[in-house]
Parts: C-alpha cells; sequence; structure tokens
C-alpha cells in the first residue's frame, strides 16, 4: 500500500480463529475498498495468530500485530497507534459487515466537512440468523444526548476521524472493561458533536459468548463505580453537561445497586450503594432503577 487509505479498520482477537476468517472475508466485500485492515491478536490461546497471518497473505490491506493479553481497549490502542487512515473504525472479529459499511460513511462525510465523529446503524442477530433488533433510529435527540443514559452504540457503529481517535485513546484499565467503549464515547462527546446515519450497516451477532452477557456482579460493582470516578473527574464532561454529572454518577451507583439487590446475598451492599446514589444526586429517588432496586432487596 503506497499511499495512506481513508479507513483503516482495527480488529482486536481473541480466540476467533474459527470466526475470524468468516468475519473478514465480509470486510474484504465492502464497496468501499479504500481501506487497510489492522488485526490485533490480545495474547490468544489458540490459533488465532496463525489465523490471521494466514489471512494476510491474500490482501496487501491486510496487517497483523500481536501483544500479551490486555483486554480489547489496549488491543484497539495498539492497533490506532499503527493506523494510517483518515477515519477509525474499531470492528469487533465475532460481527459481520455488510457490503455498505464503508461508503455509507465516506458518502456522508464527503458531504459534511470532514466531521470528527459519525455513526451507523446496526442490526441484532440470533445464532439462527433471526432479526432481533434494529438500532437505527436516532431521530428522537442527539446522540450526544441520549449518551447520558445509555451506550446504545456497538463499537463497530463508530466511526473517529484519526486526529481525534489519537487524542482520545481507550481507557486501558481492567477495571474498566464493557464499558470501555461507552466512556469513550462520552470523553468525544464532550469536545464534539456525533453524526448520525440512520443505515443498517453490520450486524452484532448475539450468543452467550459476548463479554457483556457473561459478566459477573462484582465485576460490574467494580467497573460502575471506577466509571463514575472517570466521569466526575472529566473537566470537558462537567464543562459540557454541568447538569448531568451528578445524574450520571448516581446513574451506575444504582446499576449496581439493583445488580447487587438481584442476587439476594447483597443486602449491605446494595444499601451502601443506594446511599452512595442519593447522595449524588437526591431525585435518584424517584428513578425506575432506584426503585426495582428496593423491590427486590425487601
Amino acid at each position: 500500500m503506497t499511499s495512506s487509505p481513508f479507513f483503516s479498520i482495527v480488529m482486536p482477537c481473541y480466540n476467533r480463529a474459527d470466526i475470524l476468517a468468516a468475519t473478514v472475508e465480509t470486510i474484504l466485500q465492502q464497496q468501499e475498498t479504500d481501506f487497510e485492515l489492522l488485526l490485533i491478536d490480545d495474547g490468544s490461546r489458540d490459533q488465532t495468530l496463525a489465523v490471521a497471518r494466514e489471512i494476510a497473505t491474500t490482501d496487501a490491506r491486510i496487517r497483523v500485530f500481536t501483544q500479551a493479553n490486555a483486554e480489547r481497549g489496549a488491543a484497539r490502542n495498539h492497533g490506532l497507534r499503527q493506523a494510517k487512515g483518515q477515519y477509525v473504525n474499531y470492528f469487533d472479529c465475532d460481527d459481520e459487515m455488510y457490503p455498505r459499511h464503508l461508503r455509507a460513511v465516506r458518502e456522508y462525510v464527503s458531504q459534511h466537512d470532514q466531521v470528527e465523529v459519525v455513526h451507523v446503524g446496526y442490526e441484532i442477530i440470533a445464532d439462527d440468523g433471526q432479526v432481533l433488533a434494529q438500532v437505527k433510529d436516532f431521530s428522537r435527540q442527539t446522540t450526544n444526548e441520549a449518551l447520558l443514559h445509555d451506550n446504545f452504540l456497538a463499537c463497530n457503529s463508530v466511526f473517529v476521524r484519526r486526529d481525534v481517535a489519537l487524542d482520545n485513546p481507550f481507557v486501558e484499565d481492567r477495571r474498566l472493561a464493557s464499558a470501555e467503549d461507552w466512556e469513550l464515547w462520552l470523553r468525544i462527546a464532550s469536545q464534539y458533536t456525533f453524526h448520525s446515519i440512520e443505515e443498517c450497516t453490520f450486524c452484532l451477532r448475539e450468543h452467550d459468548g459476548r463479554s457483556l452477557n457473561t459478566i459477573a456482579p462484582d465485576a460490574i460493582r467494580v467497573r460502575d463505580e471506577f466509571f463514575a470516578e472517570l466521569m466526575a473527574g472529566n473537566k470537558n464532561f462537567a464543562r459540557r453537561y454541568p447538569k448531568q454529572v451528578d445524574y450520571f454518577v448516581a446513574n451506575r451507583y444504582t446499576f449496581i445497586t439493583l445488580t447487587l439487590a438481584l442476587t439476594k446475598t447483597r443486602r449491605l451492599d446494595t444499601l451502601r450503594y443506594l446511599a452512595k446514589a442519593v447522595q449524588a444526586d437526591p431525585t435518584v429517588l424517584w428513578r425506575r432503577r432506584f426503585l426495582a432496586s428496593l423491590k427486590h432487596l425487601f
């Protein structure tokens, strides 16, 4: 590859030797061909690295890197440092890219003065191929506002201009694992406006092995307490959303409380985090998650 590509697709891989080739094939079938694909092996214990290297021999746009296991955020940052494209897209190795994933974004940014960050819609697909949901209606509120309440963006959804991405790498602390993307979107949303494209350009495959389906209650407690701490200390976040900081922190605590309350064995811990939620934002008393926590506690 003699010139810089328009897109850099960064794909972290961990123990996915069985499906990696199929995912990469969907990328090689893109209508838009001006891209590079960076496969980052995150210390896999199976044959993922060997498979990745074999795949790379078939197309000059593919490059392979490896590192000791350090979670997806670190693997994505590794790929980002190697990226040469104008826009970076972090794509998971167990999902499927539709043919217009890159073309739709290139058409949009060419008409909107090289925006800093843009996201697309997507489908959620069951193992049997059934479409469980489509996430593409972004008209109710801006993405920046919606992200204050929930992370509805899959990592695959978001394209970040490379200069912005380099200034905003993923947090690599393992405590944040499974929320590292949401933290990054909020950090970027504190500085820039998210643009949206209401077209489904990939599918997220729902399966038991997805990290969001396998998180233990204590991991959620550690993750969300750390997440709340990060956002409470983010000056850009406080400047752009001064009325939302306490709201966001309280919501992380109530997510912890409901998770613990559902175990039926962590009553004292649940009460402690309920108190922290109220201390952060007293209006949490009237929110559904707080009331649901109380319901499952008593």
